[in-house]
C-alpha cells in the first residue's frame, strides 16, 4: 500500500482528500503547515506528496526547496487555485500540478500515472 503526506492549511480539504485515497488504497496523513511538514518528511517515507502552495507559515515553494536536500523517493503533487503556477511547480521540482477544486477521478488518474 502507498503512503502519502498532504500538506494544506484547509483541513476540511485535507479530509476530503484523504478520504478520497483511502478509497484508492493510499494510506496517508495530513498537516497543516511548512514545520509540521518538514518533521514529518525527516522522519517517515513518503511515497506520494500533496503539497498546496499558500500556507500560513510559508510557501509550498520552501518545502520544495527543503526536500531537494534529501534523496527523491517521492513523487509530489502540488495541488493548488493558481494555474497559472504549473510551470513554475514543474521547473522547481513538482511531478504534477492537480488544481483546484480536483475530483477523485483526477486524483485516481494521477495516481494511475506514478
Amino acid at each position: 500500500m502507498k503512503n502519502a503526506l498532504i500538506i494544506d492549511d484547509e483541513v476540511d480539504l485535507c479530509r476530503l482528500l484523504s478520504v478520497q485515497l483511502k478509497s484508492l488504497g493510499v494510506s496517508n496523513e495530513f498537516v497543516n503547515t511548512i514545520q509540521e511538514a518538514k518533521l514529518r518528511f525527516q522522519t517517515n517515507q513518503y511515497e506520494i506528496i500533496f503539497l498546496d502552495l499558500n500556507l500560513k507559515d510559508g510557501s509550498g515553494y520552501d518545502m520544495l526547496d527543503f526536500m531537494k536536500d534529501y534523496p527523491k523517493t517521492q513523487k509530489v503533487i502540488v495541488i493548488s487555485a493558481y494555474d497559472t503556477e504549473q510551470k513554475r511547480v514543474l521547473e522547481s521540482g513538482a511531478d504534477f500540478f492537480l488544481p483546484k477544486p480536483f475530483t477523485k477521478k483526477k486524483v485516481a488518474q494521477i495516481l494511475s500515472a506514478i
